[in-house]
């Protein structure tokens, strides 16, 4: 197979182990906005984790009243803004790059390759997490994509690469990438379907919060239990 003419990777759970920082993000913004209930369950909070769904279908899916009244959807951007700010303010002390994270990175840089992260989480969570963890630089700016930015859709719907990094991507001088040759890297069903819409091919990253019965199903190109793997496959 020819060298990927870009890789596309996802962020929570692909480069970055976020579970702890996500779930209690979570359950901190349910005992701020919600102080008379009980926040959801851990088994309830990893399901959509898992599912790689955006806050806002998060938050209602997790709501009380998710099955009898729902909030109307306005509500919960509400909680996305203060999950985003207690996020800030105690989650990024948990998150951590996986190992091989780096030489990942740096691999990809040294080959040439375009990349970009196109994540559901915000842009400022991933920047900050990247900076945190030593990698601030490695990863164009201008194609780290996240939910708000301006076009961006939540995976497995295409339009963050279509409307998006596309064309920023032209902007710099970089051709229109034959899809099939794209290479999609992440951990969920969202991620690879993403890839599939796209027309490319993908790698599922076993270690991270995938359903592993579903992704398994999907029958990736690839499957990697470390980031390492993803290295070998480039230097194969």
């Amino acid at each position: 197979m020819p060298p990927p003419s870009l890789l596309i990777f996802d962020f929570d759970g692909t480069l970055f182990n976020t579970h702890a920082s996500i779930k209690e993000t979570i359950k901190l913004t349910f005992t701020t906005l919600l102080p008379t209930s009980p926040p959801p369950p851990d088994r309830d909070i990893e399901a959509q984790i898992a599912s790689g769904v955006g806050l806002a279908d998060t938050f209602r899916s997790l709501h009380p009243t998710a099955s009898t009244s729902p909030l109307p959807p306005a509500e919960f951007e509400n909680w996305v803004s203060k999950y985003r700010e207690l996020y800030a303010q105690h989650g990024q002390g948990l998150v951590a790059a996986y190992p091989d994270a780096k030489l990942l990175l740096q691999t990809v840089q040294s080959k040439g390759i375009p990349m970009s992260i196109i994540s559901n989480k915000g842009v400022e969570a991933v920047k900050t997490a990247l900076a945190n963890n030593g990698l601030e630089g490695l990863v164009p700016e201008e194609f780290i994509i996240g939910d708000k930015t301006p076009g961006a859709k939540r995976k497995p719907d295409v339009g963050s690469f279509e409307d998006v990094l596309l064309p920023r991507l032209k902007e710099k001088g970089i051709a229109d990438a034959d899809r099939g040759n794209i290479l999609v890297v992440g951990d969920t069903v969202a991620d690879i379907g993403f890839a599939r819409n796209l027309g490319s091919r993908v790698c599922w990253c076993r270690f991270g919060y995938g359903d592993k019965t579903e992704c398994e199903g999907l029958r990736p190109d690839w499957v990697v239990d470390g980031l390492g793997g993803v290295v070998r496959i480039l230097q194969s």
